[in-house]
């Protein structure tokens, strides 16, 4: 049986921006920049964290995004189950998901979307298994819809 979620995604947010719009219930991030083959305004990199993500994003910016040529820009996730499109009209029903559901979809983010500076999940994503994914709110240039069965087959 197939579990749907949905991934409202804020932003984008110039850097410092970004981090003042950190929220307890956003563990996906999406960076986007400049690269040197693909141009201005490409995503770079999906990430995620279960505990922290300002924290998360501040070890990127000590790890590498202050090397970046351009400035980098940032759109946050929040996930819920998706029940009906009726339901997902109300504010209601955001909870942090598990590790595992984050990592899960944090996977199938990646594997989709193949960003140009994510290494892991970028050749198989069956921790995804059974998941589809409905991206909602300021999504940027990552699919509306996606999905495990689509993706990588049964």
């Amino acid at each position: 049986m197939e579990q749907i979620y949905e991934i409202f995604w804020d932003g984008p947010f110039e850097w410092r921006e970004g981090l003042k719009h950190c929220r307890n219930l956003h563990v996906l991030h999406q960076l986007y920049g400049y690269h040197p083959l693909y141009g201005s305004d490409v995503l770079l990199y999906i990430g995620s964290s279960h505990r922290d993500i300002k924290r998360r994003l501040r070890t990127h910016e000590k790890e590498w995004v202050n090397e970046e040529w351009g400035d980098m820009r940032i759109r946050l996730g929040s996930i819920r189950e998706f029940k009906t499109w009726k339901v997902q009209e109300t504010k209601k029903g955001w909870a942090k998901p598990s590790k595992a559901v984050i990592e899960a979809i944090e996977a199938l983010l990646i594997y989709s979307n193949q960003p140009a500076y994510n290494d892991r999940n970028k050749s198989d994503a069956e921790v995804a298994q059974g998941i589809r994914i409905f991206n909602t709110g300021r999504l940027g240039s990552i699919s509306p819809e996606i999905s495990h069965r689509y993706f990588l087959g049964d």
